[in-house]
């Protein structure tokens, strides 16, 4: 199941709307997906489901509380359903991306391109300049981590966080400051 919608905000700027529109969208949403296909999955021997979260369930992004927390429920919805429904043969587990050249990811890119007046590629390229990989993911690249975690091949992984950031959240932070020389 994928979706992702933000309102940005703090935790103390946020409106209930924006709050409760976020977690409808990225976290009820898969709830209801999830619910639906339980019955079916038990009758006929198990099955597997795989959430996409996202980078932003593993850490905070400034200013987009509910998107994070929504984020990081998704995993915790994931492990549930890993638990309650293993003997039923359901398997359950997330994938993290970072950034992605999706038109979510485009959108960001283009606000940023705005802010630095640069164009998308150059927004592509600051916003994942501290990111090992130094580029966003291709939408393919997280398929095909979702088709691995769907298949037979990960027939014992369940409850797993499969992190595909370029390896972003392996960077500790407090050294960034350190990296900033080589900045676009």
């Amino acid at each position: 199941m994928n979706h992702g919608t933000g309102s940005g905000g703090t935790p103390g700027t946020m409106t209930d709307e924006a709050w409760r529109s976020t977690l409808d969208a990225n976290l009820t949403g898969s709830m209801n997906l999830v619910r639906a296909a339980i019955a079916p999955m038990s009758e006929r021997g198990g099955g597997s489901i795989v959430l996409t979260s996202s980078s932003a369930g593993l850490t905070a992004f400034p200013g987009e509380a509910a998107y994070s927390v929504s984020k990081a429920a998704l995993i915790a919805l994931a492990r549930s359903i890993a638990v309650d429904h293993a003997t039923a043969r359901i398997r359950a587990n997330v994938v993290c991306p970072g950034w992605v050249r999706t038109p979510m990811g485009n959108e960001e890119m283009d606000w940023l391109a705005d802010e630095r007046g640069v164009d998308r590629t150059e927004a592509y390229a600051i916003a994942t300049h501290f990111v090992p990989a130094r580029r966003a993911a291709e939408p393919e690249e997280i398929a095909a981590c979702i088709l691995f975690l769907a298949s037979d091949e990960s027939s014992y992984v369940n409850a797993a966080v499969l992190i595909a950031d370029g390896g972003g959240g392996a960077l500790d932070v407090s050294h960034v400051e350190f990296l900033k020389r080589d900045a676009p």
